[in-house]
């Protein structure tokens, strides 16, 4: 199967991780999808389309919502390829991160994160400790 793998990222932020993988498994190709604006369609680079029964394996930087990876994920299999897991090299979910099922899921770093639905149930925001914000 592997030669006849191809890895693909959501965007040109996990472009270095598909290329990586790409060479480590001596895949057919990685290429990469993106899109105008958050709803739009993707656009496939370098020109390339999936193809029907293609096994992919789609990576990313960081799996946070999941939302790209799972649009990705519908788009490739609107196209008949077949995904085959997801790769990325930090795993961070939070309470609405996409389910992807039975869907193997590799990581090279878990990172965990407490989340509140207000302020009053969290310890800090009590004791008015100040809020670093550490991603846009």
């Amino acid at each position: 199967m592997i030669p006849e793998l191809s890895i693909v990222s959501p965007a040109t932020g996990g472009l270095p991780v598909a290329f990586g993988i790409c060479e480590a498994l001596r895949a057919r190709r990685a290429y990469w999808a993106e899109r105008d604006c958050d709803q739009g369609d993707y656009r496939f680079r370098p020109f390339i389309t999936p193809e029907p029964g293609e096994p992919v394996i789609l990576v990313d930087d960081i799996l946070h919502s999941g939302r790209n990876l799972a649009d990705l994920k519908a788009t490739l299999e609107s196209f008949g390829a077949n995904v085959m897991a997801l790769a990325v090299i930090v795993y961070q979910p939070t309470p609405q991160t996409k389910d992807f099922g039975d869907l193997p899921l590799y990581y090279l770093s878990r990172l965990e994160a407490s989340y509140f639905a207000d302020a009053a149930s969290c310890d800090l925001c009590r004791k008015n400790v100040p809020v670093n914000k550490v991603w846009v």
